[in-house]
């Protein structure tokens, strides 16, 4: 199964989707959107719940996945929801793709370790504003490779009504961050304004 559709987001999904166990039981998107990627891990998974604050979103990806029997969708928050909504500790794979910013970086961070199952496995693709001169330079050299990848996809095509915020971070801030809360963690700067932070939590700490 392939994205139906491309943007900047989707983009990165490969690194998502090579990171999902090979006995990943119990899934969770967090700010699901339309379900494009919780139905690509449905089919790596044995149930994956997506979850949004957006009621519209959550109406989509339910419209959209019908035909797709292990998939699920929460309108709820994140933060707020019951713990037979989320169990903690109880999910082999978190994924999150550009909503760590819309829900305070940090704090999503270390609920999404409450949520995972020792072993369990977090992966993000984040936004981050520029915090030197440095990443200026990145980001200017990699606008003509972006505008040309988007031209080859079809343009970019993001699902309607989809929520939008700032960074809430530099990319050095996302990084302290993921290494203070996340030890071990994996953050990569990337192309397209985005990073990636991989993470196994330990097998031996508890939820």
């Amino acid at each position: 199964m392939k994205p139906s559709h491309w943007n900047p987001n989707i983009h990165y999904y490969p690194a998502i989707l090579g990171f999902v166990p090979g006995n990943c039981r119990e899934a969770l998107d967090v700010g699901c959107g339309d379900g494009e990627l919780a139905r690509l891990l449905a089919a790596r998974s044995g149930r994956v719940t997506g979850i949004d604050l957006s009621a519209e979103m959550v109406e989509a990806a339910r419209d959209r996945s019908e035909d797709v029997g292990n998939a699920r969708f929460l309108e709820a928050d994140f933060f707020e929801a019951s713990g037979s909504e989320l169990p903690l500790g109880h999910y082999d794979l978190i994924t999150m793709v550009a909503v760590a910013h819309h829900l305070g970086t940090e704090r999503a961070l270390r609920r999404s370790a409450e949520l995972l199952a020792p072993g369990g496995r977090l992966a993000v693709i984040g936004l981050a504003d520029p915090g030197s001169v440095l990443d200026l330079l990145h980001l200017a050299v990699a606008v003509p490779s972006v505008k040309a990848l988007g031209r080859r996809r079809g343009g970019s095509h993001a699902p309607a009504k989809m929520p939008v915020a700032d960074p809430d971070t530099t990319f050095r801030e996302a990084r302290d961050i993921a290494h203070r809360v996340l030890p071990g963690s994996r953050f990569g700067r990337r192309l397209l304004w985005r990073y990636t932070l991989l993470w196994e939590k330990p097998r031996d700490v508890g939820a």
